[in-house]
């Protein structure tokens, strides 16, 4: 039996075992950088008014980190290394209050210390997709 595309063209078994793979694989990856996103906001969040207990802290957002040098671009890597470095800036800083955090958000200053690593995961998902 020959299976056709949305365009009407032939489509190999193979070429949807392919197809198949690579849906599988973004999927993976992008539960990857969520769990990454949701553990370096955490941290940051706590971070703002904690000094760390122990380094055993960081354990979840490096772990993601290593899994990400298994299949990610070195762009991932290196946007993740830097979320990392900031997470770890903001626990060695003094802490701060809500105020503080109040004021940071009124500013025109903000920075969000996840958008630059957002973005590389959105290209290299959205090439992955192809």
């Amino acid at each position: 039996m020959e299976l056709k595309t949305g365009t009407g063209q032939p489509c190999t078994q193979r070429g949807q075992l392919r197809a198949q793979a690579v849906v599988h694989e973004a999927v993976q990856r992008e539960t990857l950088y969520a769990e990454f996103i949701n553990e370096a906001s955490k941290l940051l969040a706590d971070a703002w008014s904690h000094q760390a207990e122990s380094p055993e802290i960081l354990a979840g957002l490096y772990s993601a980190v290593q899994r990400m040098r298994l299949t990610s671009s070195n762009e991932v890597v290196q946007a993740a290394e830097q979320v990392t470095r900031l997470v770890v800036d903001a626990y060695a800083a003094p802490d701060k209050t809500f105020g503080d955090l109040r004021k940071a958000l009124q500013s025109d200053e903000i920075f969000d210390p996840l958008r630059e690593f957002s973005k590389v995961c959105s290209a290299e998902l959205s090439a992955l997709r192809g």
